[in-house]
């Protein structure tokens, strides 16, 4: 890749996977009044970046690098429903002090994120092997 499907592809991956997964840390940090969440959020959003330009530095295909992705948040979102589960009952009053309009008992619940990192594990595993049958056929 070069030129402008690589800066669309480094900006896409910046844009859609560093600037969610940073929202979200640092507002569950600001919740719950609890430093971790926005730790968890610089760590993740590092490897989330560090994963980003090396693959595209490597030349990955699509699938390979979106899959590792998928792999490498659904483990972040594992460690995120984990810090979830320490710290519920100080996220939940939080969440409804803060949010009382649009709170939902799913919103704090840690099942919720362990959902969504194993339908994230899940398409990462689907994505990777799709990468070696593209390179098979080519």
């Amino acid at each position: 890749m070069s030129g402008r499907p690589l800066d669309l592809a480094w900006y896409g991956g910046v844009l859609g996977g560093l600037l969610p997964v940073l929202l979200l840390g640092f507002l569950y940090s600001a919740i719950a009044d609890r430093t971790v969440f926005a730790l968890w959020a610089l760590v993740a959003g590092t490897c989330w970046v560090i994963v980003l330009r090396q693959g595209l530095g490597a030349g990955w295909g699509r699938f390979r690098l979106a899959g590792t992705l998928a792999l490498l948040l659904a483990a972040g979102l594992a460690v995120f429903a984990a810090l979830e589960s320490k710290h519920h009952e100080i996220l939940d009053l939080g969440f409804r002090a803060l949010f009382p309009a649009v709170y939902h008992p799913l919103a704090t619940q840690p099942r919720t994120m362990a959902v969504l990192a194993g339908a994230l594990a899940l398409t990462g595993a689907v994505l990777l092997p799709l990468e070696k049958k593209r390179l098979e056929t080519s």
